[in-house]
């Protein structure tokens, strides 16, 4: 009956562990969130691919006013002790023929996160036209 006392308190210590990891790398990605936003004029778009298994994937990427990609860092792994890390290929490309490419690549974690920052800076570009438009 002791043994079960032991199991149950492992898998409460492993469990209190995730919890506190899973901390840590929600403040990191904050972190780089905040880092990424310093940027004056453009836009930011943040993707996401999280699977239940298997890898997933996060994409912060930045533009300028004319679409063009001027900071990008990505997220790539498993586990809680992912990291973001730099990542070079996008910047100083276009969002038309980054969207192209990665929709050729549709089924990799990285591309589909890239697809859906795209996304999302499509529509703030759309909507600061939008807001252009009303004002003057």
């Amino acid at each position: 009956m002791a043994s079960w006392g032991y199991v149950v308190l492992l898998f409460a210590g492993l469990w209190v562990l995730q919890v506190v990891f899973t901390q840590r790398q929600s403040r990191h990605y904050y972190q780089e969130l905040r880092e990424m936003q310093r940027q004056p004029n453009g836009y930011l778009g943040v993707g996401v691919n999280k699977r239940r298994f298997g890898v997933g994937a996060v994409i912060i990427l930045v533009t300028d006013v004319q679409g063009k990609v001027t900071k990008c860092r990505r997220m790539t792994g498993i586990s809680v002790f992912s990291r973001f890390g730099p990542y070079e290929e996008p910047i100083g490309k276009e969002l038309d023929y980054l969207y192209e490419q990665a929709t050729q690549q549709a089924k990799h974690p990285v591309q589909t996160a890239l697809r859906m920052a795209i996304d999302q800076i499509r529509a703030a570009q759309s909507k600061q036209q939008h807001k252009e438009e009303q004002t003057g």
